[in-house]
């Protein structure tokens, strides 16, 4: 059986250069996205990282069953289990509590908890308990703190994080590792993609988080780190 690290919403910032880091560590990498266009040339600019890797990508929108449950049926038929599970997929959204619609809030909601949901449920169903499986799941601090303008946005990333924390319990003592990240703003499309102007120049680069994040989840010590918040030096 071959071994692979998932990384969905890996087509762009933080997860691109998570998955790049991945190849460059000798990893497998397949990574998620709902952009074939952009999912190919992201794979391309990845393998060119890769230390005898093998990167490859699958449409895959997190936040419907459908898709999902077609990514899993792939990866058992293939033989293929995944050692990492990078759930980094999200949408912002920075709007008054007042224009909240039941259309925003499911939009929301399906891209920062739903799909995290259904695509950790499916790797826990078809990862062979014998194996060790760790999941990282990438958040805000936003799960952390409420912001003004951000209360549908934060209350998607505080479901996560509750769901994070009561996975953890749930499997507490079995072969899988929950790791929960919550990193600030980085110099990514986030912003740009949620209909915001705001000057990011003094944000994080995604891929000094993603460094952060790797060399703490790869990490070869007997210890696990847990949660991990990375902010910027004030």
């Amino acid at each position: 059986m071959r071994k692979i690290c998932i990384v969905s919403g890996g087509s762009g910032g933080l997860g691109l250069s998570i998955a790049e880091l991945l190849a460059k560590a000798g990893r497998d990498v397949l990574i998620l996205g709902r952009n074939s266009e952009k999912l190919t040339k992201a794979a391309k600019t990845i393998s060119r990282q890769a230390n005898n890797s093998h990167v490859s990508s699958i449409v895959c929108n997190i936040g419907k069953e459908v898709d999902v449950m077609r990514l899993g049926k792939f990866l058992e038929e293939h033989k293929i289990v995944t050692e990492y599970l990078f759930n980094n997929a999200g949408k912002g959204l920075f709007s008054k509590a007042s224009t909240a619609t039941s259309g925003i809030i499911d939009d929301i909601f399906e891209a920062n908890l739903k799909g995290l949901i259904l695509l950790t449920s499916e790797i826990l169903r078809i990862t062979p308990e014998k194996e060790e499986l760790t999941v990282v799941n990438i958040m805000s601090t936003s799960a952390l703190l409420g912001r003004d303008q951000e209360t549908i946005y934060c209350a998607s990333k505080w479901g996560a994080r509750g769901y994070t924390e009561a996975l953890r319990t749930e499997l507490t003592g079995k072969k899988r590792n929950i790791i929960a990240i919550y990193p600030g703003g980085m110099k990514t499309d986030f912003y740009k993609a949620a209909g915001v102007d705001r000057d990011i120049s003094g944000f994080m680069d995604p891929a000094d988080v993603a460094e952060k994040i790797v060399n703490a989840v790869l990490g070869k010590d007997k210890l696990l780190v847990t949660d991990i918040t990375i902010n910027r030096k004030k």
